[in-house]
């Protein structure tokens, strides 16, 4: 098996279980709703908050994408050179 179907693999399950975890951290802050019919529902995600949400998972990715390129500072004495 080769270096990168390992990456995906590793990072599909530990994506998968980072999923898991916030679903599960996210259903017990929020009190769920009971309608006429007697069906549990989850109230409605304010636009803002994920809004917010999805900024920091951007900013996450891109941090992530990141991980691989040297710091400001040595960059620019790597071009130096």
């Amino acid at each position: 098996m080769n270096v990168r179907t390992r990456v995906l693999i590793v990072g599909g399950v530990l994506g998968a279980l980072v999923g898991v975890g916030a679903a599960y951290l996210y259903m017990r802050s929020v009190p769920l709703v009971v309608d006429e019919e007697g069906r549990e529902r989850l109230p409605a995600v304010q636009p803002a908050r994920a809004l917010a949400l999805s900024l920091g998972v951007l900013t996450l990715l891109k941090q992530i994408t990141g991980l691989s390129q040297p710091p400001e500072k040595e960059r620019g004495r790597a071009l130096k050179k």
